[in-house]
């Protein structure tokens, strides 16, 4: 491997959060402009219960569901979208609850 491989797969823990976060607001407001939140927030529920019901130690995806739906809620927030505040909390909540009690 070339060192630019190597200093790509250092930084790849660190890129990968932040580009997760910036798909998961691209697609908010992709969504929201063409009118498909729906389809939005069964996506975020459907990802969230695959981590949610996931058994191993890893808890990365419900760090990024608990991102995406406090991002969601946010965004929600400022566009006065009630749906999307609900789903975006109920998200943020879960996937703290769920975290936590992986961690205990």
């Amino acid at each position: 491997m070339s060192d630019l491989s190597y200093k790509l797969a250092e930084l790849r823990p660190a890129i990968r959060p932040v580009a997760e976060s910036a798909a998961w607001i691209a697609s908010f407001v992709i969504a929201n402009t063409i009118s498909q939140e729906p389809v939005y927030f069964l996506i975020l529920l459907l990802v969230l219960g695959s981590d949610v019901l996931d058994t191993s130690d890893k808890s990365r995806g419900l760090f990024r569901d608990f991102i995406a739906g406090s991002i969601t809620a946010i965004i929600s927030v400022t566009l006065n979208d009630q749906l999307g505040v609900a789903v975006g909390a109920l998200v943020a909540v879960t996937a703290v609850a769920r975290l936590l009690q992986k961690l205990s």
